[in-house]
């Protein structure tokens, strides 16, 4: 970044912590040595916080899941923290940095596409194609939603926001919110507060992000 020879800018892609816990759970089986190095990874030093359900574990095998759920919940505490950091350095940004970041929330890319699309290319000082409009509106209004993990494939925008909050249970949901509270608030992501809230689907949950 600092390099007088490099004009380099850093596009962060942001989502939904819950969104993304979804998204490990449903890829447990593909993921499941990743979220255990991750959670090996958190720094020792730090307390650790602990699961709103003690029972949690054992749990989760009522619903399938298992210990490779309650290891992909497990990540998202250090996946957030790190991410809080980020955030944080990016709100009170260096002078290397000044000018040189950008958050992206996926939710914005996927419900208005061309408009966060020409903002990014913006960014970059660069001019968006019609066929990149074309090809970006094409694949936030597909059919579905793909059940399958790790598939890249056109999809109703709608559905997408929303999957994470049909496929976790409350409990999943308040575990990843106490684990990633600070990067939420920062992104403009709204907790819930009742199982009526995750429910109501007319309720987007975003709110202006911070940065």
């Amino acid at each position: 970044m600092r390099d007088p020879t490099l004009d380099l800018k850093v596009i962060h892609l942001v989502r939904d912590p819950r969104a993304v816990a979804s998204s490990r759970i449903k890829s447990r089986h593909g993921l499941i040595r990743e979220s255990l190095q991750v959670v090996r990874s958190r720094d020792p030093r730090i307390h650790r916080m602990p699961f709103l359900d003690a029972g949690h574990k054992l749990g989760g095998k009522k619903e399938g899941g298992g210990g490779s759920d309650y290891h992909a919940l497990g990540a998202m505490e250090v996946i957030c923290s790190s991410m809080a950091k980020t955030l944080q350095t990016a709100l009170h940004p260096p002078d290397w940095l000044q000018g040189n970041y950008m958050a992206v929330r996926y939710e914005d890319l996927v419900v208005e596409p061309i408009e966060t699309l020409r903002q990014v290319y913006g960014f970059v000082n660069l001019a968006v194609s019609p066929e990149m409009e074309k090809f970006a509106l094409n694949m936030t209004s597909g059919p579905g939603y793909s059940s399958k993990p790790f598939v890249v494939s056109a999809r109703n925008a709608t559905q997408a926001l929303s999957a994470w909050r049909t496929a976790l249970s409350y409990q999943q949901i308040k575990q990843v919110e106490e684990y990633c509270h600070q990067p939420m608030a920062l992104l403009g992501y709204e907790r819930v507060s009742s199982p009526e809230d995750v429910k109501d689907l007319s309720r987007t949950l975003l709110r202006k992000p911070q940065l």
